[in-house]
């Protein structure tokens, strides 16, 4: 498995500075490549050592963006943490397409971040507020190298890989809290109900992506659940699936939930 260093800049900062962690990286490259099945991963992790305040001040903004890193179309999965008490924002943004791109492999990244700038069309992967510990299921949609932009007060990972597994588990339901990405699983063909429920109630948005990335359903939020006091939010759907493979939750949350799909009576 090919090995990059790719650093990452303050936005203020115009030429790039040799930081030391090229070693730091490649370590982590290592214990990543024990992973199987990954097309793409690419890590971010951010030190913030230069970074203080106390709880009487107001967290420090940093932003920066990441180096240059190959994707191919399809799906990914980009998990993210954020430790700092203010704004964590995250974009995902292509450099310049190509038409025949080379499957990267797993890269770290140390930085701050960015909330994303100029006209290059950018995947919101996070708008966050205080410590965060997400994923997200993403389709990529153009080949060639892209970067990622990143706002953070406190320090931050990123990690996004590209799985291209020929099989997967069947199981029928998922559950976790905020915004998840579920594990892969393996779909049969034919008409499939879809559940979802948020037992405090809030924002709840379900889409469900195949293993090429492209979105097979969709189920909207409820804005019934988002005033407190209300009951459990609970979504529902039917979809046809026209092809069996493997397939994924994208789940987007602010509170525990549930997702369950089977087939349809």
């Amino acid at each position: 498995m090919t090995k990059h260093d790719i650093p990452t800049r303050l936005v203020e900062e115009v030429p790039r500075k040799q930081t030391g962690l090229g070693r730091r990286t490649k370590n982590i490259l290592a214990v990543c490549g024990a992973l199987v099945a990954i097309v793409a991963p690419v890590v971010l992790i951010n030190a913030f050592s230069g970074w203080q305040g106390s709880d009487e001040e107001e967290p420090e903004t940093q932003l920066s963006a990441t180096g240059p890193f190959d994707l191919e179309p399809g799906l990914a999965i980009v998990e993210m943490t954020h430790q700092g008490e203010g704004d964590f924002l995250v974009d995902l943004l292509p450099v310049e397409g190509e038409e025949d791109a080379v499957a990267p492999e797993r890269v770290e990244f140390f930085g701050d971040g960015s909330d994303g700038s100029g006209t290059r069309p950018a995947l919101i992967l996070a708008k966050e507020t205080g410590p965060v510990d997400a994923s997200r299921a993403v389709g990529i949609r153009t080949a060639g190298e892209h970067v990622f932009d990143v706002k953070a007060t406190g320090p931050w990972t990123v990690r996004v890989e590209q799985p291209r597994p020929s099989g997967a588990p069947a199981p029928t339901t998922f559950s976790g809290n905020d915004n998840t990405a579920t594990p892969l699983f393996q779909l049969s063909e034919g008409p499939k109900e879809i559940i979802a429920t948020n037992p405090a109630g809030g924002k709840l948005e379900v889409s469900l992506l195949d293993g090429d990335g492209n979105e097979v359903e969709s189920l909207p939020e409820d804005e019934s659940g988002r005033t407190e006091g209300k009951l459990p939010t609970t979504l529902s759907s039917t979809v046809d699936i026209q092809e069996s493979g493997v397939y994924v939750f994208d789940v987007r949350a602010d509170s525990l939930w549930t997702v369950k799909i089977s087939d349809a009576g």
